[in-house]
C-alpha cells in the first residue's frame, strides 16, 4: 500500500497535463514556469516527453529549459526527431555541449549525423578531450593539447577568457639544473683573452718534431720548451697564435700550429632573487645567460628585465631578458669573467593580458608602458578579438578594484588614444571574443544530400538553395518543408511553412525570401506518412510484411518474397483488401492463380494496394507425402527404407522388400509404431505415479498395526522388492511394439491383420530361433532347444521344475510375435486353457504346447496376509504394465 498513492497520483498527474490545453501565441501558458508540471516527481520521463510533443513550439524549449539535467537526458530520446533537433538547436553553446556530454551513445551519434555547420564542428571539437574522457594525466607523453588556434579553426569557438595567467618567460629556465658542468673541447675564437689555467696545445715540426700541452701558469707566464718563458696575460687567442709562431720561426727549418686545450673555469657569483643563488664554477667561454640557466634562472619574485653584471666595482653590463625572448636578441649578453657578479633584482611592475591574444601572460613592465605595447608584448591581438569594449581591471588607492572600459576598434576614432593608455603595476587587460555565431547564413538541414551553411547574398531565396530534386535525400515529403526564423528583436524562433514539390515545380509564391540565420528543413517522406505496406504469408521462402511500392503487383510481392516454396499451392491463392467507407470498412477478398501472376499473365497479375494480404496456400498432403516413409529390417530380400501411399498396408510392404528369405521365421516378427511407443511411454509414466503412490499409502497405514516379528519381516521385504521393481520399470523404454499376425496376413492379404501403414513404422523379421526360455522362479533359469510340440510342463521341466518360492498361479507365456497366454486365462477350474497360437483349446495351462522364440516367466511367490491383500494387487498390476508396454523386466 505504500507506494498504491505514488502510482494513483502519478496517474491522476499525468491525466491533468495531458487535458491541459495546448496553448496558441496568445496564450498565457506560454510565459508561465513549467516547473509546477515537471517538477511532479509522479510523472516519468516519457509522461513529460508526450507532452512536450503536444504543444507549441515555444513552449517545448521553454519547458525543456526548465527540466533537470537528468530528465533532459531521458526526455531527450523520447521527443519526435524533428523537435529533437530544433530543440537541440534551440540551447545556448554552453548547454548544448553540456547535453551532449550527457546524452547515450545512440544520441549522440544521431546529432552528429543530423547536426551541420558550425553546431556540427563545435561538438567534434569539443570532443576532443572532454566527451572523449581524456584528462591530461591521460593524454600519451608527448602529445601535446590542442593550441588556442586549433581549437578555434577546428570550430571549438571560445565563449569567454582563461583568467588562469602565468608569469612570462619564466618556464625557459625550468630544465635547467643548479649544477653545471664546464664547457670543453669547444671552438674558441680569435677574441677569447686568455688567462691562468688555459691550456695550449703546440704542434712543431721540421727540425724539431713534438707537441706540447702546455698550461698558463696564476701568473700569466706560458712556458715553450726550447723558446722559453712568454707573459701572455690579457693577450687574446689570436695575438698569442701570432706571438708563439714568431718565436717559433726564429728557431731556422720549424714550424707550429697553435690551438686551444682545455679551457679555464672562472668563478662567478649570481645573487639576488635567483632560483638558486650561490658561487658557480663556469667555463671561461659562459655568458650571463648561460650562468643563469645553471642557477635556475630567476625565481618568480626576480625580474627579467633588470639583471645586471658587476665587475670590478663597476656595472659591466644590463640584460633585458625580453630582448632575448621575444625579439632573440643577445646584444648585452657579455662573456663573463672570473670573479663577475650577476644581480637579480627584485620583479618590477607588472600587467597581465588575457583573451584573444597570441600570448596570454603576466609581463613585467620596463618603465612606463602602454595599453598597445603590452599587446605588442603578448603577440598582438587575434582576429576572434571583440576590440568594441576592452576591458582593464585595476586596484585603485590600495582601496578597491575597478574596471575601465576601452573601444579599441580601429574603425573608431579614438582606437590610438586609447592604445596609448598607460598601465598600473597589477592591471589585467581582458580582450574577449566576439560572438561564436556566424552572420551572414543561412543552414540547410534535413533530408536533403548537402547539408551545410551557405553565405547569405542580397536578395537570396529558397531556389538558391534548393535548386532542384537533385539537392535532395529520395523521398522527400514535399507537401510542406520549413524555415525557422529567429525574429527580431528578441529572436524568437518562429516556424515559416513553405510547398516544397510546389517549389520545385516553379511556384514563385514558394520561392520565399531568406533572412540571416534561417535553417531550411526538408523533412523525409516516411518521417510524417507511414510507411505502405502489404503482406505474403503461406507457401513463400521469406513470408511478412514488404513495403508497398508504386505499381507493385503480386509477381513483385512473390519474388520480394524469395519466391514460392516447392510445396506452394499455384493454382488457387487469395488476395485480403481492405475497403474503409464512410459507415466502416469492409474487407473484399479476391482470388487469383499464383502460377498466372507469376507469368504477368492478367487479371490475376493484380496491382497491389496498401495493407493488402495475400496468403499462397500449400499443396493438401505435402508434407505428410515427404514423411510416409516405412521400414523393413531382417529377413526380406532387400531391407531399407520404402515410401507408401496412403492406404498402403504391411503386405505391400513386405512385397516391395522383395518378400521374405528361407530363413525368415513370419511368427517371431516384430512390428513397431512411434504412436503406440509414445501411449506406452504415457501410460507407462502415470502408472508408475500411480503405484508410487499406492505403495507409500500402504507402508503408512500397515506401519499403524500391531505386527509380530515374522509378519513385519515378510512386510520389509515384500516392499522392497516391490520398490525395486518400480525403479526398474522407471528405467524401461517403451518400444512401441504392437502384436500382429504376419502369417494370418501373408496368407490373407485381405485380412484385418493386414494393418494399413503409418510414417515411422518398422517391420523387423528374425530368423527362426531354435530355443525357448524360461525365466524366473525355476531352479535352472536358461534356454532350452525347442522341440515340436512339446507344452509347458516339457520345458519346466526341463530346467528342474518350478521352486518352492515360484508362484504356479501365475505363471505366463509370452509369444514369440508378442502375445501373452497365462494361468489367469484357465477355465472350467483349470481344465482347458485357450491357445491362440494354435486357435484351439487345450486341457490346462501346462498342456499348452509352445513355438521357438516363445518365453516362460514364473513370478515369485508372495506370502498373502489380510493386511497384505493390497501388496499383490500391486504386483498383479506391476505385472500387466510390464506385459501391456512391451517390456520384460527381468526382476525375478
Amino acid at each position: 500500500m505504500k507506494h498504491n498513492w505514488r502510482i494513483v497520483a502519478a496517474t491522476i498527474m499525468l491525466a491533468i497535463v495531458l487535458t491541459l490545453p495546448v496553448a496558441g501565441p496568445e496564450s498565457t501558458l506560454a510565459g508561465e514556469n513549467p516547473g509546477p508540471v515537471f517538477s511532479e516527481t509522479g510523472l516519468t520521463p516519457a509522461d513529460k516527453a508526450a507532452y512536450l510533443n503536444r504543444v507549441p513550439w515555444q513552449q517545448k524549449i521553454d519547458y525543456f529549459k526548465g527540466l533537470s539535467e537528468q530528465d533532459k537526458k531521458e526526455i531527450f530520446n523520447n521527443v519526435t526527431g524533428t523537435d529533437r533537433l530544433r530543440i537541440f538547436l534551440s540551447l545556448s553553446n554552453t548547454e548544448k555541449r553540456a547535453l551532449f556530454k550527457v546524452l547515450k551513445k545512440e544520441d549522440r551519434e544521431w546529432l552528429l549525423k543530423n547536426l551541420t555547420g558550425t553546431d556540427r564542428q563545435a561538438i567534434l571539437a569539443d570532443m576532443d578531450q572532454s566527451v572523449a574522457g581524456e584528462s591530461p594525466r591521460q593524454r600519451p607523453k608527448g602529445l601535446q593539447s590542442r593550441s588556442k588556434v586549433e581549437k578555434i579553426l577546428s570550430g571549438r569557438f571560445p565563449s569567454g577568457i582563461c583568467r588562469e595567467l602565468r608569469q612570462y618567460g619564466y618556464e625557459f629556465f625550468r630544465k635547467g639544473t643548479p649544477s653545471f658542468t664546464p664547457l670543453r673541447n669547444v671552438p674558441v675564437g680569435t677574441d677569447y683573452i686568455v688567462g691562468p689555467g688555459d691550456e695550449i696545445r703546440i704542434l712543431m715540426w721540421g727540425r724539431l718534431d713534438n707537441t706540447y700541452h702546455l698550461e698558463i701558469d696564476s701568473e700569466g707566464t706560458l712556458y715553450i720548451p726550447k723558446i722559453g718563458p712568454l707573459n701572455v696575460a690579457g693577450l687574446t687567442f689570436g695575438e698569442l697564435k701570432k706571438l708563439i709562431k714568431r718565436k717559433v720561426g726564429a728557431i731556422t727549418g720549424v714550424k707550429a700550429t697553435v690551438s686551444m686545450g682545455r679551457l679555464r673555469t672562472i668563478d662567478v657569483f649570481i645573487v639576488g632573487e635567483a632560483r638558486h643563488p650561490a658561487t658557480y664554477a663556469v667555463s671561461s667561454l659562459s655568458t650571463v645567460i648561460s650562468a643563469l640557466y645553471a642557477c635556475g634562472g630567476p625565481s618568480k619574485n626576480g625580474s627579467l628585465r633588470g639583471i645586471k653584471v658587476f665587475r670590478n666595482g663597476q656595472v659591466a653590463a644590463t640584460l633585458d631578458l625580453y630582448d632575448f625572448f621575444i625579439k632573440g636578441r643577445k646584444s648585452n649578453d657579455i662573456r663573463l669573467q672570473s670573479g663577475d657578479t650577476i644581480f637579480i633584482p627584485v620583479l618590477g611592475p607588472v600587467a597581465g593580458i588575457a583573451g584573444a591574444v597570441r600570448r596570454p601572460a603576466i609581463y613585467e613592465m620596463n618603465g612606463t608602458k602602454t595599453v598597445g605595447e603590452l599587446i605588442q608584448l603578448a603577440g598582438g591581438i587575434l582576429p576572434t578579438s571583440q576590440l568594441q569594449n576592452v576591458v582593464i581591471e585595476r586596484i585603485e588607492g590600495h582601496k578597491r578594484r575597478v574596471v575601465k572600459s576601452f573601444n579599441m576598434d580601429t574603425s573608431n576614432t579614438g582606437s590610438d588614444t586609447n592604445l596609448e593608455v598607460p598601465l598600473k603595476d597589477f592591471d589585467v587587460v581582458k580582450i574577449y571574443p566576439v560572438f561564436e555565431g556566424v552572420a551572414q547564413v543561412v543552414y540547410l538541414e534535413g533530408h536533403v544530400k548537402y547539408p551545410r551553411e551557405y553565405g547569405l547574398k542580397p536578395g537570396m531565396r529558397l531556389l538558391d538553395v534548393i535548386p532542384s530534386y537533385g539537392c535532395l535525400l529520395p523521398e522527400p515529403y514535399l507537401p510542406q518543408a520549413e524555415i525557422i526564423r529567429l525574429v527580431p528583436p528578441d529572436l524568437h524562433p518562429e516556424i515559416i511553412p513553405f510547398n516544397l514539390g510546389r517549389l520545385l515545380a516553379g511556384d514563385e509564391d514558394q520561392n520565399l525570401l531568406l533572412h540571416d540565420q534561417d535553417r531550411i528543413v526538408v523533412y523525409d517522406t516516411w518521417e510524417k506518412e507511414d510507411i505502405p505496406k502489404v503482406t505474403i504469408e503461406g507457401a513463400v521462402r521469406k513470408p511478412g510484411p514488404y513495403r508497398l511500392l508504386r505499381g507493385m503487383t503480386i509477381r513483385d510481392l512473390i519474388f520480394q518474397a524469395g519466391n514460392l516454396k516447392s510445396n506452394a499451392f499455384t493454382a488457387k491463392a487469395t488476395l485480403s483488401r481492405i475497403i474503409p467507407g464512410s459507415a466502416g470498412t469492409t474487407i473484399t477478398e479476391i482470388d487469383f492463380s499464383p502460377a498466372k501472376a507469376m507469368a504477368g499473365l492478367m487479371p490475376d497479375n493484380i496491382v497491389l494496394k496498401r495493407d493488402d494480404s495475400i496468403r499462397i496456400r500449400r499443396i493438401p498432403q505435402y508434407h505428410q507425402a515427404l514423411v510416409q516413409h516405412a521400414y523393413v529390417e531382417g529377413e526380406v530380400l532387400f531391407p531399407g527404407e520404402y515410401t507408401f501411399s496412403d492406404g498402403d498396408r504391411l503386405h505391400a510392404l513386405i512385397e516391395k522388400a522383395g518378400g521374405l528369405t528361407k530363413q525368415a521365421y513370419p511368427f517371431g516378427a516384430s512390428f513397431y509404431r512411434e504412436s503406440v511407443k509414445k501411449v506406452q511411454k504415457h501410460r507407462l509414466k502415470n502408472y508408475i505415479s500411480k503405484l508410487e503412490e499406492d505403495i507409500l499409502t500402504m507402508s503408512s497405514q500397515e506401519a499403524g498395526k500391531a505386527l509380530d516379528k515374522d509378519q513385519a519381516a515378510i512386510l520389509k521385504q515384500t516392499l522392497d522388492s516391490r520398490k525395486q521393481l518400480v525403479e526398474k520399470l522407471k528405467k524401461a523404454r517403451p518400444t512401441g511394439r504392437m502384436v500382429i499376425s504376419l502369417p494370418e496376413i501373408l496368407a490373407d492379404p485381405s485380412s484385418p491383420a493386414n494393418l494399413e501403414l503409418r510414417a515411422g513404422d518398422r517391420l523387423v523379421i528374425r530368423k527362426r530361433p531354435d530355443s525357448i526360455n524360461v525365466m524366473g522362479e525355476v531352479y535352472n533359469p536358461t534356454a532350452v532347444f525347442a522341440e515340436k510340440s512339446k507344452t509347458v510342463r516339457h520345458y519346466l521341466d526341463e530346467v528342474g521344475g518350478i521352486t518352492p518360492n515360484g508362484d504356479r498361479k501365475q505363471i505366463y507365456v509370452v509369444k514369440a510375435n508378442g502375445s501373452v497366454i497365462s494361468k489367469g486365462q484357465d477355465t472350467f477350474f483349470g481344465m482347458t486353457t485357450w491357445d491362440s497360437g494354435k486357435h484351439r483349446w487345450v486341457t490346462g495351462f501346462e498342456s499348452v504346447r509352445l513355438d521357438p522364440g516363445d518365453t516362460i516367466v514364473v513370478p515369485k511367490k508372495v506370502d498373502v496376509y489380510p493386511w497384505m491383500k493390497r501388496t499383490k494387487d500391486i504386483t498383479q498390476i506391476l505385472y500387466q504394465i510390464a506385459v501391456g508396454a512391451g517390456v520384460i523386466v527381468a526382476a525375478y
